[in-house]
């Protein structure tokens, strides 16, 4: 009993003699029902018109999309005799009837219709209403008969004499009008009508007079294939929109009107200052336009318009986008450069693939003793010095170096892993030309980071020369936090202490 608003979805509604609501709490709250996708029979909406007036609280129906297997033959005298009806809106939109050439006239209907307040029956082939049944919508205020088959001749009698006396406001576009001046003459009937759209039907040429409704203040002429205004237009307009014609020029008079639509034309001037003195809102988009005089701003002071930049500005605005665009790549590459974002993408891009692979290789796989990491300033110690001096010793170490055992035409990263994987020991030559050289090459780079990442008791630290952990680049925090944390060997001077390194060296590369 609290909902306020039921929508019935995708049913065939069958003959139901019984209440629509049993053992429900009263008073209902509902306000709107609403029927999507669904099938009516003649004998249902007959039933459902007399059984909805148990909920006195439902003030809106609405149809969407639905279809009616029927021809409007209902049982008027049933829905007469079950009292009034409390609905004061109503809305069928896209109601498919399949012979709505026949549909009945609905005659006895007229005692339900009278508090209605609210119609729009839409796209649904609507080609005329009845008068006599047209004169007791005596409380109708709202009309909606839009992207319907009204053509003039059926207008003029569903607007007859004494039809819709209290209609304010309605909506007659996408139909088949084609006479203005008729047109005209059919909505000159409804003493109180404000608001008219007659938008999107095909007039193509406009009478030089026409009679309007005395109130008329809105009028809806856009996309109606029209050349020219005349003083057909009501002076009594406080708002035109005549937007999407073929408009070369505006010169009418109109001394109350407020807004004026002129989109989507030809025009090449603006309208006369003077001709439309109270005017507050003009759009005149999409036109012609290439030069103003002083007379079209003669009138009232143009009142506050806001405009942005790019609509005043456009050229300018997108070089300076442009500009704006390219200065921020500038900063970001610079930026980037500075703090060396390229090097993190390109390590976490590999170390992404790392993580794909097993972090070791099996035992048998294994056939190095150590994967050398080294500066190319380096080369002449590393290949000449400590290769010789491990690789004759007895028994001989086996290592592996990039310049003589990377596999040519193997994706650098992937050379890199196995080198790691396949040796016991990785072990690092350090020194200035080491760290201050970007670490010579992007495998040494990887080489490092996948080490540090899963086993720091596989590096060797030899330096050739001191270097302090400052020195370090601050990305390279792993290798600064091994230096001041791990044991590492140092290249003497004398031959003496020389001999020792390399035992040293032998020592750890054996554990």
């Amino acid at each position: 009993h609290s909902v306020t608003w039921l929508e019935v979805r995708d049913i065939k509604l069958e003959i139901e003699n019984k209440s629509l609501v049993k053992n429900a709490t009263l008073p209902f709250k509902i306000r709107k029902l609403t029927f999507r996708d669904a099938s009516f029979t003649d004998q249902y909406i007959s039933r459902i018109i007399v059984l909805l007036k148990e909920i006195t609280s439902i003030q809106e129906l609405e149809a969407i999309d639905s279809v009616l297997e029927g021809n409007g033959a209902w049982d008027t005298k049933e829905i007469e005799s079950s009292g009034q009806s409390f609905v004061e809106t109503v809305s069928v939109i896209n109601l498919m009837i399949q012979n709505f050439h026949l549909f009945f006239d609905l005659e006895g209907m007229e005692s339900q219709i009278n508090k209605l307040k609210r119609l729009t029956i839409a796209s649904s082939r609507v080609f005329m209403v009845p008068c006599k049944l047209a004169k007791h919508f005596s409380s109708l205020v709202y009309l909606d008969f839009h992207d319907n088959l009204l053509v003039n001749n059926r207008l003029d009698e569903t607007i007859c004499e004494d039809a819709w006396p209290s209609l304010q406001t309605l909506n007659l576009s996408q139909n088949s009008l084609k006479s203005l001046k008729q047109t005209a003459n059919s909505v000159t009937r409804l003493h109180k009508l404000i608001n008219l759209d007659i938008s999107q039907n095909n007039f193509g040429k406009i009478p030089d007079m026409c009679e309007w409704p005395k109130n008329l203040k809105h009028l809806n002429l856009s996309s109606t294939q029209i050349s020219k205004l005349t003083t057909c237009i009501p002076t009594t307009l406080e708002v035109l929109d005549v937007s999407a014609n073929n408009l070369r020029e505006f010169g009418l008079q109109l001394p109350f009107l407020k807004e004026l639509y002129l989109a989507k034309n030809q025009l090449k001037t603006l309208p006369g200052a003077a001709l439309i003195p109270n005017l507050v809102a003009m759009s005149v988009r999409r036109n012609k336009l290439n030069s103003f005089s002083k007379e079209e701003f003669e009138g009232s002071e143009v009142g506050a318009v806001h405009l942005s930049l790019m609509e005043c500005h456009r050229t300018l605005m997108v070089l300076l986008m442009c500009a704006l665009v390219f200065l921020v790549i500038l900063i970001l590459v610079a930026v980037g450069h500075k703090y060396h974002a390229v090097w993190y993408m390109r390590m976490t891009w590999a170390w992404l693939q790392a993580k794909r692979k097993p972090k070791r290789a099996p035992a048998k796989d294994i056939c190095y003793d150590a994967f050398v990491s080294y500066s190319e300033n380096d080369s002449d110690w590393v290949e000449n010095i400590m290769v010789r001096e491990l690789e004759q010793a007895c028994p001989p170490f086996r290592l592996c170096l990039h310049k003589r055992d990377f596999v040519p035409g193997k994706w650098i990263v992937d050379n890199i892993i196995d080198s790691i994987e396949k040796s016991h020991k990785t072990l690092f030559v350090l020194s200035e030309h080491f760290v201050q050289s970007e670490w010579c090459k992007y495998e040494l780079d990887f080489s490092h980071f996948r080490l540090f990442d899963e086993n720091n008791d596989a590096a060797i630290l030899v330096l050739l020369e001191p270097i302090q952990s400052e020195a370090i680049p601050k990305r390279f925090c792993k290798l600064r936090k091994i230096m001041n944390t791990k044991t590492y060997l140092e290249w003497p001077p004398g031959e003496e202490q020389q001999a020792i390194f390399w035992e040293n060296l032998k020592g750890a590369l054996r554990l």
